[in-house]
């Protein structure tokens, strides 16, 4: 990074900031239970963001492009790179904005189980615990990728950001086959920041019964409306709703409303409380401002706005990154109780989250029907239409909790009176 420093004041560039990320890892690759391939890889990507000043009719402008950076270029091909990108910032300037405030830390070991450990006994470990689970004898693992990843990042920049840190994490995917009646298979991915196989564990039983039952579904749920309940990763992208519309870069450019104060859930809530903080995955973001865990939603009520230093520089609140992660409490009911008489969606051919009008919707690949007695039915097909403005009024959370990459939570939502399309 020095050499990279050295050659940017050289080349009269005041403003900017570098990015330097190296990733270790260890990849594995199954074919049912037989290893195919094992790899071991040690790349560095480095970022520099250039920033130039500008004045048009009499306003100050900010430009900013971003290059990547080979540590094996001379440094007069990284010379050319910069200037080049140095003009380049210049050409579409925007309203002027600050860099964040001068931060310095020691690098800093995020904390998790999987600090301390041997990639190889962490692999180990993920491996074992998928395979305790593929001993059904109709649906069977077909393929099973794993990858266990050393992160080291630092990030430097001319306003006097020197950071660091390093992290462990643990992500793959699998497909589970059942050949009768029908031959069909599930894709699942997983990823982790702790040695947390007993989730593995439960995703692969879960995947597991969803194929056989995949399998054997025909039927196509009645065109009506439901009481549908969301589980496992379209939670997570349920979430990502509030996330988007409390950005900065929303709010500033008005595809959001919300601010600071706001009840966003509205007056007459029926269902729970909406009760959610901003998570952290790494102790700082791209742009080196420190992450640590917020406030979000109480009580229904907007605590905090988030996003990139420009956009929260142009609507003066505090500079406090972008955040990807949430996380609720426990819910109130029960997730037996919460799945009688309902369609709970297990799996969907593909799940969108509209963060502009609010509307969720996805093809249903596998669902349960349940009555007012528990008693369920396979179905398959149709689809699911839904407002989460309109539903977040009358939202049922489980006490029953999960945990995925960006999202520490109940295990199942139910959301009122949504739109399915069928029979």
């Amino acid at each position: 990074m020095e050499r990279i420093e050295r050659i940017l004041k050289e080349c009269g560039i005041e403003t900017y900031l570098i990015r330097k990320i190296r990733r270790e890892s260890t990849e594995l690759f199954y074919i049912k239970k037989k290893l195919d391939l094992r790899r071991i890889t040690d790349v560095a990507d480095m970022t520099v963001c250039i920033f130039k000043d500008v004045e048009k009719d009499g306003a100050k402008l900010r430009g900013r492009n971003d290059i990547i950076v080979d540590e094996s270029m001379t440094d007069d091909e990284i010379r050319e790179k910069i200037k080049a990108a140095a003009f380049a910032a210049t050409c579409a300037p925007n309203k002027f904005f600050t860099l964040p405030d001068p931060e310095k830390s020691e690098e800093i070991v995020k904390d998790s189980d999987l600090m301390g450990m041997d990639d190889k006994d962490i692999a180990d470990a993920f491996v074992k615990a998928l395979y305790e689970e593929d001993h059904d004898d109709k649906a069977f693992i077909n393929s099973f990728e794993l990858f266990v990843y050393n992160y080291h990042v630092a990030i430097k920049g001319s306003t006097g950001v020197d950071v660091a840190y390093t992290k462990k994490e643990v992500s793959g995917e699998f497909v589970a086959q059942c050949k009768e009646p029908q031959d069909v298979e599930t894709y699942q991915g997983f990823e982790y920041d702790s040695l947390a196989t007993n989730d593995l564990k439960k995703l692969v039983r879960d995947t597991l019964v969803l194929t056989k039952d995949r399998a054997v579904a025909t039927n196509m749920p009645k065109k009506g409306n439901y009481d549908v309940v969301l589980s496992g990763k379209y939670l997570q992208e349920l979430m990502t709703f509030f996330l988007d519309r409390s950005n900065a870069a929303y709010v500033y450019q008005g595809y959001s409303n919300y601010e600071v104060g706001k009840n966003i859930q509205g007056e007459d809530v029926k269902g729970d409380a909406l009760n959610i903080k901003l998570g952290v995955n790494d102790p700082f973001n791209d742009e080196g401002i420190r992450m640590i865990e917020r406030p979000f939603i109480e009580k229904g009520v907007l605590r905090t706005l988030h996003g990139a230093q420009r956009f929260c520089d142009y609507l003066g609140i505090p500079k406090i990154g972008t955040y990807s992660k949430v996380l609720l409490p426990e819910g109130s009911v029960k997730s037996d109780e919460l799945k009688k008489n309902c369609l709970h969606v297990v799996n969907f051919s593909d799940f969108q989250m509209d963060s502009l009008d609010g509307h969720f919707k996805g093809e249903i690949r596998l669902a349960y029907l349940y009555d007012e007695n528990g008693n369920r039915s396979v179905v398959t097909g149709g689809s699911v239409n839904g407002s989460i403005i309109e539903g977040m009024k009358d939202l049922k959370f489980s006490r029953e909790m999960q945990k995925l990459a960006n999202y520490e939570g109940p295990e199942v939502i139910k959301i009122r009176n949504v739109a399915v399309s069928g029979e």
